[in-house]
């Protein structure tokens, strides 16, 4: 009986000592509402590979893809509420806590390339806020935003040749008021619609085009839900905000710190260009499986970003935006040659 309780204990203590590396773990839950195909979801596994390199098996890493966590609306509230470490949310669902975020999706970005974009959002403007959401999020903001690439309209069952053709259609947006506001100045109705929702909405008929990107309508496979026709105006440059919960960043020793901001950089460096070659390839490939895709001139594109820009005063002023920050990011986009 002695003997076999020795034996007992002494097997206790090694199954203890086996389970306690992964008793150790802490969690770290990515939320993200794109499916696993996605570009955004793509860099997000590249950063979770690299920091696997560099913290072994501290944390146990969840990434939770299409929704399943959280809505990216959803995540800032998730993450205050410690219900989640860490997402990657658009500026387009941030401005209702920081109304600042809405900068990119102004009438001044209209119809912007995205080396221009970068030039203004890689600056003092992204630094700006940056700030602004850790402060106001309690959050931290490890390193450059991911991308996802210019926004378009696309229809179902109307062609879109021409900004007239916009007059009247329901036209889904994916969050953020200033995109609200631009499709209503083009003669739309704005419909929001989450992007997990987009399926099921054209199944009913609930909308009649939509704004989203080329790479989403392939990943999401819209035109087996009846997609037919792009109108390749260059809405606004679509850009991903990483967030880690604040007091989950503040926990970390700083060589743990340093290796997630390091993973970060990694990945979003690769993920800028794979979201850049996963549009051009996506918009080849719908282009082959039988989208119509009419691309406005440019200086039709220069005339509406004016029309729109009739606006943008009221609009900014509506949201209370920084007015002061608007100015001097628009004086840096005249710098960059664009023309209002």
């Amino acid at each position: 009986m002695k003997r076999r309780s020795v034996l007992t204990v002494a097997l206790g203590l090694l199954l203890a000592a086996g389970a306690s590396p992964a008793l150790a773990q802490e969690k770290l839950r990515i939320a993200l509402d794109t499916n696993p195909v996605h570009v955004r979801n793509k860099g997000v596994e590249v950063f979770v590979a690299e920091l696997k390199k560099r913290t072994g098996n501290r944390f146990a890493i969840e990434v939770y893809p299409s929704g399943q966590l959280f809505r990216d609306r959803d995540v800032p509230r998730a993450l205050r509420q410690d219900a989640l470490e860490m997402g990657v949310p658009g500026t387009w669902q941030l401005d209702s806590a920081e109304p600042n975020a809405a900068l990119q999706t102004l009438p001044m970005f209209y119809g912007l390339e995205r080396d221009v974009v970068y030039k203004v959002m890689d600056g003092k403007a992204g630094d700006f806020l940056n700030r602004r959401f850790e402060e106001r999020l309690k959050v931290k903001i490890p390193g450059k935003w991911m991308d996802l690439g210019h926004q378009h309209y696309y229809s179902i069952n109307k062609p879109i040749n021409g900004y007239s053709d916009l007059k009247g259609i329901k036209i889904r947006y994916p969050g953020g008021t200033a995109n609200a506001a631009r499709a209503t100045a083009m003669g739309g109705v704005a419909l929001l619609v989450p992007w997990p929702d987009v399926p099921l909405a054209m199944s009913q008929g609930v909308m009649d085009a939509m704004m989203t990107t080329f790479e989403s309508v392939r990943s999401s496979k819209l035109m087996d839900s009846g997609l037919k026709y792009a109108f390749r105006d260059k809405q606004y440059f679509g850009q991903y905000v990483p967030m880690i919960r604040e007091s989950f960043w503040k926990k970390q020793p700083k060589d743990v710190q340093d290796a997630i901001i390091e993973s970060w950089n990694i990945a979003v460096a690769w993920q800028r260009d794979a979201a850049g070659e996963a549009q051009k390839s996506s918009e080849d490939d719908l282009k082959k499986a039988g989208l119509k895709v009419v691309a406005p001139a440019d200086g039709d594109i220069a005339n509406m970003r004016k029309i729109l820009m009739q606006g943008q005063a009221e609009l900014v002023e509506k949201m209370k935006m920084d007015k002061d920050v608007v100015e001097q990011v628009m004086k840096a986009l005249r710098d960059a040659g664009v023309g209002y």
